[in-house]
């Protein structure tokens, strides 16, 4: 069996992983591009599994499709009993959508949220408070997307459930990405060094504006500004890992929506009020068919290792190891 080959410029934390993973394993890896965006698995039987990103040959394409169509997933999974954030789908011509997502808005009550109904990692989702707000949102997605959601805003702890082949692994509190005034420097001094939010995102003025905050603000000592309403890490939050704390009876739910929707890999996304109470409640946002990773491994060497540890799990059941 051939070692795995390990290209120039392959530093993607799944593919150090998984080539670390298979020479362990006596497994062939083989990439696609110099920076192992893409490849197979292959055994000592020729047998190939695939991969490209955070996708891997565990979830069939049908329902990994159907996952990555937000409004078809939560459809679903209304269907099936299930609590889902309430929405609004908008089609092909979004600017003709303004007086649908208005009343929309006016009748589940600002603020609102609007997404792109196929994205991915938190990009362009915008918090609105007013019917301005609410045009201008939808005419800057209308012009990157063919479908637009409109859904209500649901207050809680926003939780992501990673599950495999029915047993959670993890499960991760994320928070909005912020930061901490020293009293000297502006907000936009502060953000020189951060990779995500850019301080050019005009989410951003948006989120200090409602905050009496710009980015020549200067905060005090210790005082905090949140950067974006969106809690994704990709979009410059902090997650930590609380899968011990999280009552079971969220966790069977976060596999049951898993299985509804076909998947044997998926992130569960759900906000929980009262997750610290006797009887916390759960709203399910989307499901993720391929969740990634790398940006809460990015935040330490602790965080590092729990990531290790779930791509072992997975990498097993990709390859067959488990079975």
């Amino acid at each position: 069996m051939t070692s795995p080959k390990v290209r120039a410029g392959g530093t993607a934390l799944v593919w150090r992983l998984l080539s670390d993973y298979c020479a362990r394993r006596g497994l062939r890896l083989d990439g696609f591009d110099d920076h192992g965006h893409a490849g197979f698995v292959e055994d000592a039987a020729g047998c190939r599994r695939f991969f490209s990103g955070t996708h891997f040959d565990l979830n069939r394409l049908g329902t990994a499709k159907i996952a990555d169509d937000k409004a078809y997933a939560l459809q679903l999974l209304e269907r099936d009993g299930f609590p889902v954030a309430g929405g609004l789908l908008l089609g092909a011509t979004l600017g003709d959508g303004f007086d649908d997502a208005r009343r929309f808005a006016e009748e589940a009550g600002y603020p609102v949220y609007l997404k792109p109904n196929e994205g991915q990692e938190g990009a362009d989702v915008f918090k609105v408070v007013s019917p301005a707000e609410l045009k201008d949102a939808l005419d800057a997605l209308s012009r990157r997307h063919r479908l637009v959601l409109v859904q209500r805003n649901i207050t809680g702890s926003d939780l992501r459930f990673v599950v495999l082949d029915g047993d959670v692994l993890a499960v991760f509190l994320r928070e909005p990405p912020r930061l901490t005034g020293n009293g000297q420097d502006t907000i936009s001094a502060l953000m020189a060094g951060r990779a995500s939010p850019s301080a050019e995102d005009p989410r951003v003025h948006r989120e200090l504006a409602r905050q009496d905050l710009t980015l020549a603000s200067v905060l005090p000592d210790g005082q905090g500004a949140v950067l974006l309403p969106n809690a994704n890490l990709s979009a410059g939050g902090r997650g930590r890992l609380v899968t011990d704390s999280v009552p079971d009876r969220l966790k069977d739910m976060a596999v049951r929506a898993a299985r509804s929707l076909g998947l044997r890999y998926a992130g569960v996304d759900m906000i929980v009020r009262g997750l610290d109470g006797p009887e916390p409640e759960a709203t399910i946002l989307e499901v993720n068919a391929a969740p990634g990773l790398n940006r809460f491994a990015a935040q330490g060497g602790t965080e590092t290792r729990i990531v290790t540890a779930v791509y072992e799990h997975v990498f097993d059941a990709l390859t067959g190891v488990d079975q």
